[in-house]
């Protein structure tokens, strides 16, 4: 099953068949309802409303006039152009969290891994900056030894467990890497399924093994993590770069409610089903747990046609459904190869009931003379 979002307006279906959102997130921020698609009909009016309902008007607005959210807190920021959407109110200033395993608030990449550019990003959601909590949220990526792929992974640390998840988050997200750094191009073409289930069942082993060795009295809960795992295949030595991506598959794990999306032409498809109905902030597949293979999902991901690969955890992927206007928003920032600052700026939008950590691992399929310089 593949789920499409358009980017335009005029080509957005209703918010009745857009498809369910996926569950809360760990953090506990909670769902958000979808936003009402643009029709036809009212695209002028819409467009002339969200302008003044994200008060930073559109995306070529020029930074030296965009407000930031956080002007007269007592504290100043960059400007971004970022939209906001809903009613929404000042933001305090954040509070850090005092905790020794606590991981820093903003985490960001980019560069060239094996030829090809990756990026990614990670903000505390406001859920936890409110309270002095730390987010929860990790990523990884590596390269397998044999050269026959990518592999990105995002986890998500349980919010319920707020001392401890996100030490299993990167416990989690080190070990997979460790394990899927072994994976050979030949058994991902006959068995890639059967593949990464076992990735998962050795990283899911390592960390339980790690938990009793250095980390008791903790137990699997206290380090549950949902967690997404996709494998990009690579070119092999002397085949033309266009052809060999185009004419490959990409394959994708989970656990819990992470997600993968494609964008090509400003258009995403997500792999993997929309989550099933049920209460909202309620996990019940994580890592580790006694029997990995039970929970787990795979999806292929097609890769014809298709600009980047984004990897994300829930925070983010609930915004992607709901929302037309992140939607086009970070498309617009995506179609390029970012740097870290860019991507960081990609997820400083604000939207009414978005708390969660926001996390994005993005590679792109553009040639290399396409990649931006970084500022010496």
């Amino acid at each position: 099953m593949s789920l499409k979002w358009w980017r335009g307006p005029r080509e957005e279906p209703s918010a009745a068949t857009a498809g369910p959102a996926s569950p809360a997130g760990p953090s506990g921020s909670g769902a958000t309802a979808p936003e009402p698609a643009d029709t036809q009909d009212t695209q002028d009016t819409q467009d002339t409303q969200d302008t003044q309902q994200d008060g930073t008007g559109t995306h070529d607005t020029h930074s030296a006039e965009v407000v930031t959210a956080e002007q007269g807190v007592g504290f100043a920021e960059l400007p971004t152009e970022a939209p906001r959407t809903g009613p929404l109110s000042p933001l305090p200033a954040p509070l850090l969290t005092g905790l020794p395993t606590g991981l820093p608030g903003m985490r960001a990449d980019g560069g060239l891994l094996r030829g090809r550019w990756i990026a990614a990003a990670s903000l505390t959601g406001t859920s936890h900056l409110l309270h002095g909590t730390s987010g929860q949220d990790v990523y990884r990526y590596t390269a397998t030894h044999d050269g026959s792929g990518l592999v990105l992974v995002v986890c998500d640390g349980l919010g319920s467990r707020p001392a401890t998840a996100q030490t299993g988050a990167g416990l989690l997200a080190s070990y997979l890497c460790e394990a899927a750094a072994h994976i050979t191009g030949q058994r991902m073409a006959e068995v890639p399924q059967d593949v990464l289930r076992e990735v998962l069942a050795t990283g899911n082993a390592a960390v339980r093994r790690h938990r009793a060795a250095v980390l008791e009295p903790l137990t699997d809960s206290d380090l549950a993590a949902t967690v997404a795992v996709c494998w990009l295949p690579l070119p092999a030595e002397g085949e033309d770069e266009g052809v060999a991506r185009h004419a490959l598959t990409g394959h994708a794990v989970r656990v819990g409610d992470c997600n993968v999306f494609t964008l090509a032409r400003g258009r995403y498809e997500a792999p993997f089903p929309a989550a099933s109905e049920g209460p909202a902030n309620v996990v019940t597949a994580y890592l580790p747990c006694e029997d990995p293979a039970r929970v787990a999902e795979y999806a292929p991901v097609a890769l014809a046609g298709v600009d980047a690969v984004v990897v994300t955890t829930d925070g983010l992927a609930i915004d992607l459904f709901d929302s037309p206007s992140v939607r086009t928003w970070l498309a617009s920032r995506w179609s390029v190869p970012c740097g870290p600052a860019r991507m960081l700026d990609s997820l400083r939008y604000r939207r009414q009931g978005s708390h969660d950590d926001r996390t994005a691992l993005i590679t792109w399929s553009a040639p290399l003379d396409h990649i931006p310089r970084l500022e010496p």
